[in-house]
């Protein structure tokens, strides 16, 4: 039976499951794969013990045999060659139409075919565009459609973001999240987008990393902005600072701002500093409530115990016998009235 194994061909790029046949490979080593009419040089990232083969959902690659050193070579020089006709596709792209963008140019070994990545552009476009970079490229062109962020994880590494790093796409995230302005706000970012987006466009991917902690360390503190009831008096929630554990509000009748620690008021949050919305809502109706039924009241009554094992007493047995006889002589006088 084949052993699977995993490769890749770009750093941080998809994982392509291959057969290896009887190859002894391990982990790091250097590969050439056939694709269709293409000769690839690939690295191994997953070994046949790393992978469940029922989980592989593509179709499996051949590996053609380990890469020689003239291939590695090889492999260098179509990787510069296609990042050279990048700004030569490019400018021909804009002729065809403005908004088009090249992503990257990837060849094979050979040179003779190309993986052409573009964003925004239409299928009225494709067939002019095949024809064209054909004919500037010299060989023969696959053409894929990719998004705004998959653009930018095509720039390959060496492109730095707004931290002065490499592009986190680029280097070792494999799988784009899903994020959200909200996540900005509650890590106490700007939402302004030109601050908080990445080199697509699109917000950063790092908000992503850190929000649950942020979540986390926030708790059930009160949003700034908010008013609380403290036992000195009202106030003004004014900053939260997760980081430094430190909370700042303003006293409503003196203007003096004081200081808390955030886990201080996280213990204390509703008991002795308590949110206003909260007693507004729900502590003041009940109030209302029982100061109403309190106007209403004129008595309470207690119940009485009648216990069955009390003891009658001696004129509760008299009463009881006049009661008796009083509805004898009520049924009587009936009959001597009928007869």
């Amino acid at each position: 039976m084949d052993k699977i194994i995993g490769v890749r061909f770009t750093t941080a790029g998809p994982i392509a499951y291959c057969a290896s046949d009887d190859l002894d490979i391990a982990t790091g080593d250097y590969i050439i794969i056939r694709k269709n009419e293409s000769e690839l040089l690939g690295w191994v990232v997953l070994t046949n013990e790393q992978i469940i083969a029922s989980s592989i959902d593509q179709e499996l690659l051949q590996v053609e045999r380990f890469a020689t050193e003239e291939d590695i070579e090889s492999w260098r020089q179509q990787k510069t060659r296609g990042e050279e006709d990048i700004g030569r596709a490019q400018e021909m792209a804009i002729r065809i139409s403005p908004g088009i963008r090249i992503a990257s140019i990837d060849y094979d070994l050979s040179g003779d075919n190309c993986i052409v990545s573009i964003s925004n552009f239409d299928d009225a476009e494709l067939e002019v565009i095949a024809v064209e970079f054909g004919t500037l490229l010299a060989s023969k062109i696959q053409i894929i459609e990719v998004n705004q962020r998959e653009r930018a994880k095509a720039m390959g590494a060496g492109v730095m973001g707004l931290c002065g790093r490499d592009l986190c796409c680029t280097s070792w995230m494999t799988q784009f999240p899903t994020v959200s302005i909200r996540m900005a706000k509650e890590q106490g970012l700007s939402p302004d987008p030109s601050r908080i987006s990445g080199l697509c466009g699109r917000l950063l991917c790092c908000l992503t990393f850190e929000v649950e902690e942020y979540r986390q360390l926030r708790g059930v503190l009160p949003e700034v902005g908010e008013f609380v009831t403290t036992p000195v008096g009202r106030a003004k929630v004014y900053k939260v600072d997760l980081l430094s554990n430190n909370v700042q509000m303003r006293l409503e009748l003196s203007g003096e701002i004081i200081n808390m620690a955030a886990d201080q008021i996280s213990e204390q949050y509703g008991t002795m500093i308590r949110p206003e919305k909260l007693d507004e809502a729900v502590e003041k109706p009940a109030r209302e409530s029982a100061t109403k039924l309190k106007e209403a009241t004129i008595a309470i009554l207690e119940p009485v115990d009648y216990s069955s094992n009390l003891e009658i007493t001696d004129s509760s047995k008299d009463i009881e016998k006049t009661i008796a006889k009083r509805r004898r002589g009520k049924r009587g006088g009936k009959r001597n009235r009928k007869k």
